[in-house]
């Protein structure tokens, strides 16, 4: 193998397989990815056995071949390249040269016939996504996904699709987040489906969205699903368990409605959450005409009061809530006022805005 490849192409494409690959795994290759030349270009892929991820790549080839190297260190070679074409070529005994400017490595590889193959993948496009909308749709509901590894249900995302639109639902069990956005379906008319996809694969599904104006189909294969960008492709196997009812959740019946700027808002719970509870994170929310007090009270750390002015003229209502799911759900709403729909301090707590009827995030009460 001989390849001579622009050193911000060769970084781009090492760059984006960083999260997949086992620093310490049990396999000694999972830590490496695996580099072909072929024709006029590379293509890199690598894999944990649960994801695996493949992106093709111009090149200039002399000879076409496969190495297999440790990815972090040549992620970490390439950064301090300068930016000069980068040339490798493959040794004896899987070794490779690789030559930059007036730098020189001679780096150890594994052979590549013992490399993890790619997951099988459809490359049938069920769902087309604008890379904006799909971005803002992950962004907008991540935050929300169970850290729980035992309950995998809970540790992804809820894809659903009907017609031309699609919803993503995260849920913990304390806070749950939803978001329906147009999409191009590719299914049978009328068709409803599903789909769990994994943190892992989402969180690596973000790092190839550079561009806002980019295209991402979505299919499906067995046990795996994928995401396919031009020559990028993210492979993942599918969530195992059943996502709950998550229309149960949602509050239909919360006559209380108290409008707040996002701004004003996120920068008091702020300042008050400093001196919450480290643990439970609890800051009690004391609704009333025209103005809103946050108290975090119960620690042995002080005390903080501040008030906020709102919109709101119903009953005098106070409620328990996690400082930091609210702030989550107030640090990606992009509006300029958000609106709490609430019942008493028994029921959960629904963060709306008036210019966005498609998404929606709830934080269940704590006591007081």
């Amino acid at each position: 193998m001989e390849v001579r490849i622009s050193r911000d192409v060769l970084l781009n494409g090492v760059h984006k397989v960083q999260g997949i690959v086992e620093p310490k795994g049990a396999m000694p290759i999972l830590s490496h990815l695996h580099l072909s030349a072929e024709k006029d270009g590379i293509c890199i892929r690598a894999t944990d056995l649960e994801i695996g991820t493949m992106g093709s790549y111009p090149a200039n080839v002399s000879t076409e071949g496969a190495v297999t190297l440790n990815a972090r260190k040549l992620f970490d070679i390439i950064k301090e390249l300068p930016n000069e074409e980068i040339y490798i070529k493959k040794e004896e005994n899987n070794w490779i040269t690789l030559k930059c400017g007036k730098s020189k490595f001679r780096l150890p590889g594994l052979p590549p016939e013992d490399y993890p193959p790619m997951p099988e993948y459809s490359d049938k496009v069920l769902i087309e996504f604008d890379g904006n909308i799909l971005k803002e749709m992950i962004r907008k509901t991540f935050f929300s996904v169970s850290p729980d590894e035992s309950r995998q249900a809970l540790n992804g995302l809820l894809l659903e699709t009907e017609g031309d639109s699609a919803t993503l639902v995260g849920t913990d069990g304390h806070r749950l987040a939803l978001i329906s956005r147009p999409v191009t379906s590719h299914a049978d008319k009328g068709e409803k489906a599903s789909f769990l996809l994994p943190k892992k694969a989402l969180s690596e599904l973000l790092k190839l969205m550079e561009g806002d104006d980019a295209k991402f189909g979505f299919s499906s294969h067995e046990n795996h699903l994928a995401f396919i960008h031009g020559k990028q492709v993210i492979v993942s196997r599918k969530i195992d368990g059943k996502f709950p009812n998550y229309r149960q959740v949602i509050p239909t019946d919360n006559p209380l409605k108290a409008q707040a700027n996002r701004e004003d808002l996120t920068h008091a719970l702020k300042r008050v959450a400093l001196l919450a509870d480290e643990k439970s994170k609890m800051v009690r929310f004391e609704i009333q005409k025209g103005s809103l007090t946050l108290v975090s009270d119960n620690t042995e750390l002080g005390a903080a009061v501040e008030e906020v002015a709102i919109e709101y003229d119903g009953d005098e209502v106070s409620i328990g809530l996690n400082a930091k799911y609210v702030l989550d759900i107030l640090n990606v709403m992009d509006v300029e006022a958000v609106t709490f729909n609430l019942k008493d301090q028994n029921h959960s707590c629904l963060f709306t805005s008036i210019n966005d009827d498609q998404y929606k995030s709830i934080v269940m009460p704590m006591r007081l």
